[in-house]
């Protein structure tokens, strides 16, 4: 008797000790992969895929939210997981091809695993934008006491956020906080809405376990990407500098060779700029740059790349815009320009502040990004040896 207790307490210190080999391989290859970017995008990507995936935690889907500090929300940020049973099978095997039992491999395989299923699953979590209160149901609950919460969704429908219902319908899941120090990033809420297999109080403690983990790297993420665009923007309007400009007009240019697509450049220069800066000083003149930059901000379009090129010259790229396109738009901006009340300009002699812009396109014969930039430059010049105030188009 005594032989079989022996022999049953082995089994179970054997079992618990296999359980804890296999935690410590999920957590050494979740950092590993962790620790191959620091772009937040791919981070997400590898900790939401690290919960799905069968090398990892292996929960149907995953959806990760992240606190809006501004607007104190949890804002659905990406999802990963199969939408029906045919999905998950196709998922699986494309995951079981390319992913060679290395999750460090996914953040390589970033774009061919970022399939249609799982943009369409990222599409509907970025629908739910959640307060951040105790009201609004368990994500929110789970981020204000960064504590996890497990809901049958049976019994506890009404403590579920309706928007959460509505666009997931998820099945039992779990929310857990995403912790870096004393700071929440966010929320992880994970199911098994297909296998609708049971999820267990070890599976809870492990994502928990793994949750913050996740949130360490994500923190990290965060203030790579934010000295990352420190070192793009100019400090003063908060546009692009002009290393970032030459940067994305060499790939834009590139583009436009490639594919003989359009391209239009668009550089500007404050008329009597340095008068206004020695009549009223140069803090009147920075606020003035800056007041600039909100103008050419507002008008631009999504797609339009604006950059501060240096002293009071701009620039603004923009890609898949014909001349005419482009001309039209300068004339917008001028206006704009034109009929804007800037600090003080009455004491200007011309009482009124202004800009002049030059206009250059893409042409097939260029072999260099640098012809658009001098073709923009020349027809600029032109523009203030007309008199100012005018858009010109190069030749």
């Amino acid at each position: 008797m005594q032989n079989e207790d022996l022999q049953s307490q082995l089994k179970k210190t054997t079992k618990q000790l296999q359980r804890v080999k296999y935690e410590l391989f999920i957590f050494y290859e979740i950092s590993n992969a962790m620790r191959t970017t620091l772009k937040l995008k791919h981070i997400l990507y590898i900790v939401l895929t690290s919960i799905t995936a069968k090398g990892g935690l292996g929960f149907d889907r995953a959806f990760l939210f992240l606190i809006n500090e501004d607007k104190k929300t949890l804002d659905g940020e990406m999802a990963i997981g199969p939408q029906s049973s045919k999905e998950a099978d196709q998922i699986w095997q494309k995951i079981i091809k390319l992913e060679k039992e290395d999750l460090s491999d996914l953040v390589k395989l970033y774009k061919k695993l970022n399939n249609r299923a799982n943009r369409g699953l990222t599409d509907l979590v970025r629908k739910i934008s959640i307060e951040v209160i105790e009201d609004e149901g368990i994500p929110a609950l789970t981020a204000l006491e960064n504590m996890p919460h497990k809901v049958n969704i049976n019994k506890s429908r009404s403590k579920v956020n309706k928007e959460v219902l509505e666009i997931l319908k998820p099945d039992d899941f779990v929310a857990v906080p995403l912790i870096s120090g004393k700071k929440t990033e966010g929320v992880i809420l994970v199911d098994n809405a297909i296998t609708h297999k049971p999820i267990t109080q070890e599976d809870v403690r492990i994502l928990t376990l793994f949750a913050n983990q996740a949130g360490l790297a994500i923190e990290n993420s965060k203030h790579y990407e934010y000295t990352k665009k420190l070192s793009e923007t100019d400090s003063l309007t908060g546009l692009y500098n002009h290393g970032r400009f030459q940067k994305l007009l060499s790939d834009e240019f590139g583009r436009a060779k490639r594919y003989k697509a359009n391209l239009s450049l668009l550089f500007m220069d404050i008329d009597h700029f340095k008068n206004y800066n020695d009549l009223l000083g140069h803090l009147a003149g920075d606020k003035l740059l800056m007041d600039l930059a909100d103008i050419l901000k507002k008008n631009a379009r999504q797609l339009d790349i604006v950059a501060r090129y240096g002293g009071e010259e701009f620039a603004i790229i923009l890609p898949s815009t014909k001349k005419y396109a482009a001309l039209k738009l300068a004339e917008r901006i001028r206006k704009a320009v034109e009929k804007y009340n800037f600090e003080d300009q009455e004491r200007l002699k011309s009482h009124n502040l202004t800009i002049s812009i030059g206009v250059s396109f893409y042409q097939d014969e260029m072999q260099l990004k640098e012809e658009l930039i001098q073709k923009a430059d020349q027809a600029l010049y032109e523009a203030k040896s007309e008199g100012r105030n005018k858009v010109k188009l190069a030749e």
